[in-house]
């Protein structure tokens, strides 16, 4: 959330929570995770609306799995494109591989299956010990990607919704 220009805003806390712009961050059910928050509100600022997200875990952080930063939104191919297109120029400035790959999600307010696309990491771009991967890569994310990321869809805002 530091660094994002004053893209999200304090509103209030309560509980170890901050309420943002939208939608509230923590680790609960129907929270933003904070490390990805930053991500998730340039989406919907691109006029996109998301169904999912994660900023990534480490297995030593108590999870039973290691699981790599994401971000779902729904968006018809046509919309969808321009997305990739962007991704594609800025690989060189990513520290990961990013996805975006599509499929049908039930979408809970039109109570329909609609095409959702979700951006996926794939791991950090670098050589190193195969026990840090995870690790190395959750906090290339953080660091570095999610900023460049931000940048990439709040410079290619579009009315999507």
């Amino acid at each position: 959330m530091q660094g994002q220009a004053g893209a999200l805003t304090k509103q209030r806390s309560y509980a170890g929570r901050m309420t943002m712009t939208g939608f509230t961050t923590g680790y609960g059910r129907n929270e933003i995770e904070p490390k990805i928050a930053p991500l998730v509100l340039a989406v919907q600022g691109a006029g996109f609306i998301t169904f999912s997200s994660c900023e990534g875990h480490v297995e030593d952080e108590g999870h039973s799995l290691p699981r790599l930063p994401s971000v779902g939104f729904y968006a018809h191919e046509d919309a969808a494109r321009p997305v990739h297109e962007r991704l594609v120029s800025n690989r060189p400035r990513l520290n990961c591989s990013w996805f975006l790959c599509a499929g049908f999600v039930h979408h809970r307010e039109r109570g329909e299956w609609v095409l959702g696309w979700t951006l996926k990491n794939g791991g950090v771009i670098e050589d190193g010990d195969d026990a840090t991967f995870v690790k190395r890569t959750v906090e290339a994310v953080w660091n570095n990607d999610v900023p460049l990321l931000v940048e990439m869809f709040s410079n290619g805002q579009q009315n999507r919704r």
